[in-house]
């Protein structure tokens, strides 16, 4: 569903729409953290030199165009001061969720991928499909799945890990917002600018469509009876009459009742 929807959104012509595809099959043929990043890298680049509007509105640059340094400046020496100190289980948890909540875009969907790579291998694919389907659920941001992730990885301290990497993940969104509210519509009317955000937000839809294979598809479906229930589960979520939360809740009863 969220493959559907940000596609539909973010690649609505041949070039976006292979530009997604192609970061898919290079997460596919090589997956980790580091080629996510590399593919939102190359993808900008990609969509600065070809993905230019032709025009942009005539109102897109009006207003500020002051960049806040003092926040700007505390997302980037925070960031990098938990990559020089962020040892341990609590240090280590605050480091990869900040570098998580720094590099999501285009929607709460992707934060799956990019904690998938962070700290999958910490965790059970079982307990992170787990927090992932639970977090569909909850009122809010994906990034409530933060906190489950948290507990889960300092099971010394649950609630404490579960605080550490709710607040990471978020603090770096707010700090972006305060350093770049003012400047972002000058920032984002510049072409060069306008064109290497659509082209990372075209590789978002491939990073969720390689997600969707590995390691939701891969994890969740065993057999045909696992196919036929996100077959159905799928038709009925994007029918619109089914609330999210009683599709979770529905599909949860029937595992237990399956098995």
């Amino acid at each position: 569903d969220a493959v559907l929807n940000l596609g539909g959104k973010f690649c609505r012509d041949r070039f976006t729409r292979g530009v997604a595809l192609a970061t898919a099959v290079a997460l596919w043929l090589f997956p980790g953290v580091g080629v996510q990043l590399l593919a939102l890298l190359v993808a900008a680049l990609i969509g600065r030199l070809w993905l230019k509007p032709s025009a942009a509105p005539e109102d897109a640059g009006a207003g500020e165009s002051r960049v806040a340094w003092l926040p700007f400046g505390l997302f980037a020496a925070v960031w990098l001061l938990l990559w020089l100190i962020g040892g341990g289980t609590l240090g280590g948890l605050a480091r990869d969720f900040y570098s998580a909540g720094a590099l999501v875009f285009g929607g709460g969907h992707v934060v799956l991928p990019l904690l998938e790579g962070f700290v999958g291998g910490a965790i059970s694919q079982d307990q992170f499909l787990t927090g992932y389907a639970t977090a569909q659920a909850v009122p809010g941001p994906m990034f409530s799945l933060a906190a489950y992730l948290g507990a889960q990885l300092a099971p010394a301290a649950p609630w404490l890990g579960a605080g550490v990497a709710t607040l990471a993940i978020f603090l770096p969104g707010f700090l972006l917002v305060l350093a770049l509210s003012d400047a972002w519509r000058a920032l984002a009317a510049r072409p060069a600018m306008a064109g290497a955000v659509a082209g990372i937000n075209a590789a978002v839809v491939g990073l969720l469509l390689a997600a969707l294979y590995q390691p939701v598809f891969l994890s969740a479906v065993a057999g045909p009876r696992d196919l036929a229930l996100v077959v159905l589960g799928f038709l009925a979520l994007r029918s619109g009459r089914v609330p999210l939360l009683a599709l979770v809740v529905a599909m949860a009863a029937l595992g237990l009742v399956i098995d």
